[in-house]
């Protein structure tokens, strides 16, 4: 398991991270985005961390015609349960509701099953396409980003990324999203974001 020294290796940069990174992909190519993510996702199993990627597809079948398209031959580690892909669906809103509680509690679970189960780390990457079809509880997304930001100062994650197709949002939207990310993936560089703000502050600026 990892200790408080432990970097992160991600890559699709050179540069390391600590542990308790959140960081979001703002993307407009999503060629780009594929290569991107191949990269967290083999340099992960690589590190021996576990890695949690929720995929926006429709059933669970759908997931290996998505995996042959992001290029990722991880059948062996997919069976060990390393690697864990999961749909959107089922991750975010099982009950056909999105819960800010019940998804963080899903997430400390994730992260001490991976500290059981003895993996160096644990890094989760989510597609949010899914938060722009009108599911109920969905309004509350962003909140849900500024809380992740407290999440990790207890469950230090190798990494949180949350993945945003810019296409799909409006500029007020984009805009949050910034403000509740310290980091952003820019063209598979990792930039310091100069529009965060801290949970506590976001928070009380939208009235909660």
């Amino acid at each position: 398991m990892a200790t408080s020294d432990y970097k992160v290796n991600y890559g699709f940069t050179k540069e390391t991270f600590p542990l308790g990174t959140h960081m979001c992909y703002v993307y407009n190519d999503d060629g780009e985005r594929r290569k991107v993510m191949r990269k967290f996702v083999e340099s992960g199993l690589l590190a021996r961390e576990k890695v949690v990627y929720l995929v926006d597809v429709a059933t669970t079948d759908d997931i290996d015609d998505y995996l042959k398209v992001m290029g990722l031959e991880v059948d062996q580690m997919r069976k060990s349960g390393q690697i864990v892909m999961k749909t959107t669906m089922s991750s975010y809103y099982p009950d056909g509701c999105f819960s800010i509680d019940d998804m963080l509690q899903r997430l400390r679970d994730f992260y001490n099953l991976s500290q059981n189960e003895g993996y160096a780390a644990v890094r989760v990457t989510g597609e949010t396409w899914w938060t722009q079809r009108g599911v109920p509880g969905s309004e509350h997304w962003i909140e849900y980003e500024a809380m992740l930001n407290k999440l990790v100062l207890d469950y230090p994650f190798s990494a949180l990324i949350c993945q945003y197709d810019a296409k799909m949002y409006n500029g007020a939207t984009i805009f949050d999203v910034l403000s509740v990310h310290p980091l952003m993936i820019v063209h598979g560089q990792v930039l310091r974001n100069p529009y965060y703000m801290q949970p506590d502050e976001f928070l009380a600026k939208k009235g909660h």
